[in-house]
């Protein structure tokens, strides 16, 4: 059942980089076929508070409930992080924040988690090929927001 949502986006503040974190290590852990991997790399489930100039949140009732960090690369941007806290997943949260980020108007790139495919597609992402990751292939995809309808 979906929780009502009144969803906020806005830009994530240095206050957030505690519940980013968390956030991020708990949606991670909540991908079972990536878990010997994370049990292999504990680093990776630390979130590189470097990308806090490109991230929005989503607050839902004042409570941080996902997040989106996404940089510009080369006239596109590049989505980093896509988060949303596990007690808030499937409710539309993370939907949200991908059309945030297309309302910028701009292509937008993502090396999708395998996992992940089918939710970048239904939020239009068409796959480009794949690309080597230290987790192994990995899809590329990409939301050209001026095809997609954005």
């Amino acid at each position: 059942m979906k929780k009502s949502l009144y969803l906020i986006i806005r830009n994530a503040v240095f206050g957030d980089i505690g519940l980013l974190r968390d956030i991020y290590r708990r949606a991670s852990l909540t991908v079972e076929a990536d878990r010997d991997l994370f049990a292999a790399h504990p680093d990776w489930l630390v979130w590189d508070d470097k990308m806090l100039p490109f991230t929005r949140v989503a607050v839902v009732n004042g409570r941080v409930v996902g997040f989106v960090s996404a940089r510009p690369v080369n006239g596109c941007l590049e989505l980093e992080d896509l988060f949303t806290d596990p007690d808030w997943m499937r409710q539309g949260v993370a939907s949200a924040l991908i059309q945030d980020i297309a309302r910028r108007g701009v292509r937008v790139e993502v090396t999708a988690s395998p996992q992940a495919v089918g939710f970048y597609e239904a939020a239009g992402f068409i796959a480009d090929g794949f690309v080597n990751t230290e987790g192994g292939p990995a899809p590329r995809m990409y939301l050209d927001v001026t095809c997609a309808g954005h």
